[in-house]
């Protein structure tokens, strides 16, 4: 199992206090390993719970949430008694991240989405703050940003496994910001950037620009129908993404 993800592992360049802090979801936004989690999610279930996760059950039923509430809410669905959820939980968080990295492949570039590096690098370069809020737990986001590559441009991080709910993560990543960057946000501003209802929500809620993108389960007329202040096919198109996350005119 992979280490758990705290701020004191990160490191940062050109960083700039006056600059946007820019939070990225990670599955469907960033990257593709929904199979993975899928997959141990079954064994997890199976294995800690005795019960089957059917087909019928959507999988994106509760895409955006912390990886516990999700564990909670498929307890519900299958009948699992509330207390036996709970007692059982860190048993099947422990399971699901071993069994979600063992479902990945070493190499796991090939499962970022077109344009994210390209865009990472230039919203680092021009001195924004990057951070990413995901509701996966902190073993399994370490060994998919190490394996990915992606860690470089993440400074910031908020996992599944360190607040109840998103809120709560996109709360903590403003307070690691502000106490090791000197960000503020009267200086520059918040942007939250995801594939999910819920990121538009929270990212709303806190009175950040919300940029959503229809690389997950959500189609783009779905994701417009929350009122997010753009929305994108993707995040291909270089010019087009710095226009959004940005509040650039064309």
């Amino acid at each position: 199992m992979g280490r758990i993800v705290t701020d004191k592992d990160w490191s940062v360049n050109n960083t700039n206090q006056h600059g946007k802090l820019i939070l990225f979801d990670m599955d469907g936004t960033l990257i593709n390993v929904g199979y993975a989690h899928r997959k141990a999610v079954r064994m997890t279930v199976k294995t800690v719970y005795g019960r089957e996760l059917g087909d019928g059950l959507d999988p994106h039923q509760h895409q955006g949430e912390t990886q516990p509430n999700i564990m909670r809410a498929i307890g519900h669905l299958l009948g699992v008694p509330p207390e036996t959820v709970e007692a059982r939980l860190p048993e099947a968080m422990r399971m699901q991240a071993e069994a979600t990295v063992a479902a990945l492949e070493n190499d796991l570039r090939k499962a970022i989405l077109p344009g994210v590096e390209p865009l990472l690098e230039a919203l680092r370069d021009m001195g924004h703050l990057l951070g990413l809020v995901t509701g996966t737990i902190s073993p399994i986001t370490s060994v998919i940003l190490q394996r990915t590559g992606l860690l470089r441009f993440f400074p910031l991080c908020a996992c599944g496994d360190e607040g109840e709910e998103r809120l709560d993560l996109l709360h903590l990543v403003m307070a690691r910001a502000a106490r090791t960057y000197g960000w503020q946000e009267a200086g520059g501003g918040l942007v939250v950037v995801g594939d999910a209802v819920r990121d538009i929500e929270t990212g709303m809620a806190l009175g950040a620009r919300v940029v959503a993108v229809a690389t997950g389960a959500h189609r783009l007329a779905d994701l417009a129908q929350y009122g997010p202040h753009a929305v994108l096919a993707s995040l291909e198109d270089l010019d087009a993404a710095l226009d959004a996350i940005l509040a650039r005119s064309g």
